[in-house]
């Protein structure tokens, strides 16, 4: 029952996108006093969801911020070491650790583990390429192989997300021809003429 809440506020936050901020801490609790009663690997993604939003909240003073990014780093791994296959939380490992500055290979290593537990979910496409983009000088071939089957998947479901991302994070779309000017040269016109769009 302490759980109800914090699944409802996390799924309040995604349909809305409104961080809830004074709620924060007694939903903190709640998860935890779950935990508590039973360690089961939701409760865990719950109580690190609630920690990134945390650390995310503009609210939230700047010194507090690492140490919320690191909580809810902790507690999706305590979640994946009790249930592996769950791509959504291996990927806001990689995105925690991204933002944090980690070394490159702790980045990629849960970013390929996001992928190998499943290449298909839909939300997902944009924030992958994002990040394998940046990414991209230390993945190898399978690695890249990967970076390559999720940017044409992101072209097809998300093109406008992709686009923007592109715009982003490879402004020149080196890494992008690199990646698909060979294997799917219609694709890569397709992205480099939606581009040539954005205002």
């Amino acid at each position: 029952m302490r759980f109800i809440p914090v699944d409802q506020a996390i799924q309040s936050y995604f349909s809305t996108g409104v961080i809830p901020t004074d709620r924060l801490p007694v939903l903190i609790q709640f998860a935890e006093l779950a935990i508590e009663i039973d360690p089961h690997h939701r409760y865990h993604d719950g109580l690190s969801t609630l920690h990134y939003l945390r650390a995310i909240d503009r609210r939230t003073p700047a010194l507090q911020r690492l140490e919320a990014y690191r909580a809810a780093e902790r507690e999706a791994i305590k979640s994946l070491a009790r249930a592996p296959a769950q791509s959504s939380i291996w990927l806001r490992v990689s995105q925690i650790r991204w933002m944090l500055h980690d070394e490159p290979e702790q980045v990629v290593g849960p970013w390929k583990m996001s992928l190998f537990t499943s290449r298909t979910d839909t939300p997902q496409y944009a924030q992958r390429v994002e990040i394998g983009v940046a990414f991209s000088q230390y993945l190898d071939e399978e690695g890249l192989a990967m970076l390559r089957d999720q940017l044409l998947r992101a072209w097809r479901n998300q093109p406008g997300r992709l686009a923007k991302i592109l715009e982003d994070r490879d402004p020149e779309l080196s890494v992008t021809r690199e990646l698909i000017g060979k294997t799917d040269p219609l694709a890569l016109l397709e992205i480099e003429e939606w581009i040539e769009k954005i205002p």
